[in-house]
């Protein structure tokens, strides 16, 4: 991967320019082509489900359900996570599946089928070459013919310029305006070796690994032992966290209370022990709303 040639670096405000594929290149006619294509249910199998379903862009591309629901209303066994800040991502998925690019993680949403979530087939791609708008989207994007290959690069394109709205936490950050003391001291306590908050919650995504500009992370996963699972889950960003409820990879937790007591009442990989008194529980939760 390499940053592609002609991508506006004014996409990503602050923060540095996420790799992007060579081989897929940034462009507007191919961002436009995949916000289309993002909220069309014409890719699902029974027209009745977009990717825009489970990622609501009002709630902030989550969907506010413990657990995502496919085209055909089976249950995801995994929770919407936000799509912000996806192109920096080191790996896809909350579980460790080998995904390394947005474009490889979108056939997983378009042609999972345990269980199906959009149902997607490649003949699907023949209802968007019967709309003469779609054909001359594709044209100027890609080139004909419209192909599921073309889909998927078009909607990685647009997911991959999905960035949080400014927040608090940005504000202090930027331009140095204040945070309040509450919020203050919960900063604190997220960064202090105490709680280890930042060590898994890390750079400025405030997530697992990440790539941009010529840096290259390794994937990493942990057990967070919710509802008791064994599994290795990675660490998804917590930026616009008080918007994307309910938490966690099986939706299970309500509140950012209830996550900060998971961790201070569970053993996680990870984390270390710690209790907290009210107010620093307060302080915690206080800060994390900034993000």
């Amino acid at each position: 991967m390499a940053m592609a040639a002609g991508a506006d670096e004014t996409l990503w405000g602050h923060h540095p320019p996420p790799l992007i594929p060579t081989d897929n290149a940034l462009t507007a006619a191919r961002i436009s082509l995949g916000q289309r294509l993002f909220h069309d249910p014409a890719l699902s199998v029974n027209g009745s489900t977009s990717c825009a379903t489970c990622h609501q862009p009002e709630r902030h591309f989550t969907d506010g359900r413990p657990r995502a629901i496919g085209a055909l209303g089976d249950e995801h066994p995994h929770n919407t996570p936000t799509l912000y800040n996806t192109a920096y991502n080191a790996s896809f998925g909350w579980r460790d599946e080998g995904l390394t690019s947005l474009e490889s993680q979108h056939r997983v949403p378009l042609f999972n089928q345990t269980p199906v979530e959009m149902g997607y087939e490649d003949e699907f791609a023949e209802r968007l070459a019967a709309d003469p708008t779609y054909v001359n989207a594709f044209a100027a994007a890609y080139g004909m013919p419209i192909t599921t290959a073309r889909i998927i690069n078009a909607l990685a394109s647009y997911v991959r310029t999905l960035t949080p709205p400014e927040t608090a936490f940005d504000r202090y950050l930027f331009y140095d305006e204040p945070l309040d003391a509450t919020a203050r001291n919960g900063m604190t306590l997220f960064f202090s070796e105490r709680l280890g908050c930042g060590s898994c919650h890390a750079a400025f995504t405030l997530s697992g690994p990440i790539h941009h500009g010529d840096l290259r992370a390794e994937p990493v996963f942990h057990v967070t032992a919710v509802g008791g699972s064994g599994t290795a889950f990675r660490a998804p960003t917590l930026r616009a966290v008080q918007h994307t409820a309910p938490y966690m990879h099986d939706g299970s937790l309500a509140t950012l209370e209830d996550v900060i007591r998971h961790y201070e009442t569970t053993d996680a990989e990870r984390v270390p022990e710690f209790v907290l008194s009210r107010t620093e529980r307060s302080a915690l939760a206080a800060f994390l709303r900034t993000l």
